[in-house]
């Protein structure tokens, strides 16, 4: 398999850098530059021309979120931090994906290769209470009831079945949340609910 997608990995620690840019290699993802600063980032972002800005938020006495709009306007922005209570305003300011530090390697890399395919993409573990786009709002009952029946792996005419609406109805919620969520398909909107489910969301 060729790596299609490139990454400028932009982290202030070289062992965490080192981290990533293994998982990212054994996954098919090529880690093009690293920068452990704005200056350095600017400067790679022009040299390398990424598909993606793998984006810590905290680079020493730097704040990674002001360049977010900048880094935006030439790649796709992941942000990857430890500060996962500031995913509404880097995704606000022009990130296409944001997942916390504490993801598993699955998330991670699913990450990658939504924001460099043009997608959003929001942890999981956090997305339940994150609405992506213009109107935040919980998610309904009828919207959680879906999710619980798919992550259990109930077909939409069984869905239809058990909550007593028509499978119209079932679709529709079904892409409403992939919607919100910054989900792609059925596949990906089932792994969320799982995860979800374990993450008390």
């Amino acid at each position: 398999m060729s790596k299609t997608v490139q990454v400028l990995l932009v982290d202030d620690h070289p062992t965490v850098r080192a981290g990533i840019r293994s998982i990212l290699n054994e996954n098919y993802i090529e880690v093009v530059a690293e920068a452990d600063s704005l200056a350095d980032a600017r400067q790679a972002l022009v040299t390398s021309r990424p598909n993606v800005v793998l984006l810590d938020l905290g680079l020493g006495r730097e704040s990674g979120m002001g360049a977010v709009p900048e880094f935006a306007t030439a790649s796709s922005v992941l942000v990857h931090t430890v500060h996962s209570d500031l995913a509404s305003e880097a995704l606000s300011r022009g990130a296409l994906g944001f997942v916390a530090k504490t993801a598993p390697v699955g998330v991670l890399v699913a990450a990658v290769r939504a924001v460099a395919a043009g997608r959003r993409y929001l942890d999981p573990a956090l997305a339940a209470d994150l609405a992506i786009g213009p109107a935040r709002r919980p998610m309904s009952s009828r919207e959680r009831q879906v999710l619980e029946l798919l992550a259990a792996g109930l077909t939409n005419q069984q869905v239809a079945g058990v909550l007593s609406i028509s499978v119209r109805t079932v679709e529709s919620v079904r892409a409403s949340l992939r919607n919100r969520l910054g989900l792609v398909d059925r596949a990906d909107l089932v792994a969320y609910a799982r995860t979800a489910g374990r993450t008390g969301h």
